[in-house]
């Protein structure tokens, strides 16, 4: 196990710098935070993990990453505050390099994200479509960053779990569309009922703010409209997305 304790020690001063996206962009890496989530990408991911940083040489997830061969750093609590997003980091983060894991287009069921602006809504629907056995997620360039810290966070080791690509959402749905995917974006001039049974679906979440673009209503085979009973507006981008997942996947024949 390698030991650094110097705040000036130049890896140290990279790590520190995938805090922003230019960072990220730059190095082609990202940070996670905590045992779950590092677990997860040990259990799932293990190519994509440069190192594990821990400040407690005895715990769990230090002796897990031994098991697993894994190069683990070993330092001062203060360095993983430097380095982590959060105020009271966890004891424990890694660095792991970016690598794409694409969907194939021969899966039932996808979700594309519009220009979605909240890293945590990002993460959560990752999450969620996780949760709901989606075979793949689409995520627009204008989206927030997918490894930004409060993404992977959100997404709780899904992203280790599922192949997702940053594409140009149109041409991906064009293409889902001409293997014979049905679009199904959320909207709120769309209809409250869904088609009885849908062989393959996309379900598509819009932008919180302005909902689906132009282009995608256009290229969308249904709108569907979750009913509001109360005064709301709307609900959250990510709360929206978990019913419409669940609402299509009930159909899916």
């Amino acid at each position: 196990m390698k030991e650094i304790k110097s705040h000036s020690n130049e890896y140290i001063k990279m790590l520190k710098s995938l805090k922003r996206k230019k960072g990220r962009d730059d190095q082609g890496k990202y940070i996670v935070e905590g045992s779950k989530t590092i677990e997860e990408a040990v259990r799932y991911g293990q190519e994509e993990i440069e190192c594990i940083l821990v400040s407690d040489k005895n715990s769990i997830t230090a002796g897990f990453a031994r098991h697993k061969g894994i190069d683990l750093i070993a330092v001062p609590y203060e360095i993983i505050q430097q380095i982590a997003d959060t105020k009271s980091p966890p004891k424990e983060i890694a660095c792991l390099k970016k690598q794409e894991n694409l969907p194939d287009y021969d899966g039932n069921f996808y979700v594309a994200m519009d220009d979605i602006n909240d890293p945590k809504n990002l993460g959560t629907i990752i999450r969620t479509a996780d949760a709901a056995g989606a075979d793949g997620v689409f995520i627009s360039r204008n989206s927030a960053d997918l490894y930004g810290p409060k993404a992977q966070r959100a997404a709780m080791g899904s992203t280790f779990h599922l192949p997702i690509e940053v594409c140009d959402l149109m041409e991906a749905l064009s293409r889902l569309r001409e293997t014979g995917v049905k679009v199904i974006s959320g909207c709120l001039e769309g209809s409250s009922e869904l088609p009885a049974q849908i062989g393959r679906a996309c379900v598509v979440i819009g932008n919180e703010a302005r909902g689906i673009s132009a282009q995608v209503r256009e290229a969308s085979d249904d709108l569907y409209k979750i009913e509001i009973y109360g005064r709301a507006e709307s609900l959250n981008a990510s709360v929206a997305a978990g019913i419409m997942l669940y609402d299509v996947r009930k159909n899916l024949i």
